[in-house]
């Protein structure tokens, strides 16, 4: 197969991840994979690392027709057999660049969105819907969008055991962030906001370096200067500010997740969380928020622990977690055993396979 994957953003979230995961696998498979996306930032660099061709494009705004044009008249000299978008802006090239070249399109959608193109437009024809999680599943369909035109196929990752840091190998993490070698760490692995639930922890930090006074907290992932100058001003008011570690965008993130104890996501709501996924994968226990997708990821209790938002809640599950090592890696092999049955990239890619060649294959006999 002839694969053209859209995706309208090019930073570092878990639509972009899932793009540079799964084009990577169709290459492995033997299929053709050329990704369009916006320039520069994290994507294009990890796309082209993994052997898929990239076409840069700015497609938002006074861009958008431009770039349509192109990308259609581009479709039909390599012969692509099918478009497949992720994010609304890239549902929207690839609906009309799909009607023009007369391609079946598939469109992933990975955000809670009551948008024209997935009510109304995609649903017309041969085309077919990706949710990330039945819990976006069902938002789409509450709006009427047909049952059998929306499928539900989890983010997988790569993420391996193999890269477990052993105590050894975590060590130099531990040196690198300037912590004594005998740190408890909780990791959380996102954009450093307040949707993610960063406020949330440094509240409840306090609590939990008085019930565990080894314990650090490790936030990776971007960050602008004055989320980082709020966290600090909550955490100094706390008297836990020296408690706080801030590493910014990283391409290491398996060697620091798996130097973590815990990871957790105090977030509002996720759809389906690659680093919850990838936590699970490498064999870490994750408190997280019981919303959004959050439970078909997580067995609480089993796996992992989903609590309410709330930063005293938060805090007892963490020292619970901290408190007992025995019960830490009975839910950290759990985890890895769930991750690979149903989270790992083949899993995904496996899926995603089949609908194509099934979408191909009705195309076929049309």
């Amino acid at each position: 197969m002839n694969i053209l994957q859209i995706v309208s953003s090019s930073r570092t979230s878990g639509a972009e991840k899932h793009v540079a995961v799964l084009s990577e696998q169709l290459i492995r498979r033997g299929h053709q994979v050329t990704a369009l996306c916006p320039p520069g930032d994290w994507l294009p660099g990890q796309l082209r690392a993994t052997g898929v061709p990239v076409i840069e494009k700015s497609m938002h705004g006074l861009r958008f027709c431009p770039a349509l044009w192109e990308v259609t008249r581009w479709a039909r000299e390599h012969r692509v057999d099918l478009i497949h978008a992720h994010l609304t802006c890239a549902a929207y090239h690839g609906f009309f660049s799909g009607l023009l070249s007369r391609l079946p399109v598939v469109a992933s959608v990975h955000v809670l969105t009551h948008d024209l193109v997935y009510r109304c437009l995609l649903p017309m024809g041969r085309h077919r819907i990706i949710t990330v999680s039945d819990f976006v599943r069902q938002a789409l369909l509450r709006q009427g969008i047909p049952a059998s035109q929306v499928q539900t196929i989890y983010n997988g990752t790569e993420f391996s055991p193999d890269v477990v840091a052993t105590t050894v190998e975590a060590l130099p993490v531990r040196a690198e962030l300037s912590l004594p070698p005998d740190a408890e760490l909780v990791g959380i692995f996102a954009r450093v906001d307040e949707f993610k639930g960063h406020p949330l922890l440094v509240r409840a930090a306090r609590r939990v370096v008085q019930a565990r006074p080894r314990t650090y907290f490790v936030c990776v992932g971007p960050v602008q200067p004055q989320m980082q100058h709020r966290l600090w001003q909550i955490a100094a008011a706390d008297g836990v500010a020296e408690r706080l570690r801030f590493t910014g965008t990283r391409n290491d993130v398996s060697r620091l997740m798996a130097a973590m104890d815990v990871i957790t996501l105090p977030s509002q709501y996720e759809m389906c969380s690659m680093s919850i996924i990838e936590a699970m994968m490498l064999g870490k226990p994750v408190v997280a928020t019981r919303a959004g997708g959050n439970p078909e990821l997580i067995q609480d209790g089993v796996t992992g622990l989903l609590i309410e938002r709330d930063p005293q809640v938060l805090a007892e599950a963490l020292i619970t977690l901290l408190s007992n090592p025995a019960r830490r890696e009975r839910m950290g092999r759990a985890a890895h055993a769930r991750a690979q049955a149903k989270f790992s990239a083949g899993v995904m890619a496996d899926q995603v396979e089949a609908l194509y060649r099934e979408m191909l294959a009705a195309r076929a006999v049309r």
